[in-house]
């Protein structure tokens, strides 16, 4: 007798564990800390100066996409405004998920005089591409 309700305690637990409530607490736990799109705006001045972390803003029409700009994962913080607009070159393309979650293509490869950032944004995770010649480069920069 002891023994059944024990398991019945059991299941009632894993029920509860396992309820599609908790499910989708557990997915957003465990998004949270992807690339989101934050919002989308019409014009450039509407992005503010202060971007959340891990955060994008959309500059677009309604007939197209402009830009999608970020701060630099790097946490160096320099913005990254990205070209959407097919009919200008260098373009990308950015697919946002159900949750607005990002994925771009193709990679970014930022560089500056003073360091250089290689990356590729997907699913909302960076994925940093290594150079293999990170170590010796000659203009003195240094890869993230």
């Amino acid at each position: 007798m002891a023994m059944s309700l024990r398991i019945r305690a059991l299941f009632r637990r894993l029920r509860r564990l396992f309820a599609p409530r908790q499910l989708h607490t557990l997915a957003e736990r465990l998004t949270s800390r992807a690339w989101r799109l934050e919002a989308t705006v019409s014009d450039m001045d509407e992005v503010p100066l202060q971007i959340g972390s891990r955060r994008a803003y959309l500059v677009a029409t309604a007939r197209r996409h402009k830009w999608l700009v970020f701060d630099c994962p790097c946490g160096t913080g320099h913005r990254i405004v990205l070209n959407l607009d097919r009919a200008r070159r260098p373009v990308w393309t950015v697919r946002v998920s159900k949750r607005r979650v990002l994925t771009l293509h193709p990679s970014v490869d930022y560089r500056d005089d003073r360091l250089a950032c290689h990356y590729v944004l997907l699913d909302g995770r960076v994925e940093w591409v290594r150079h293999p010649s990170a170590a010796a480069r000659s203009d003195g920069a240094s890869y993230v």
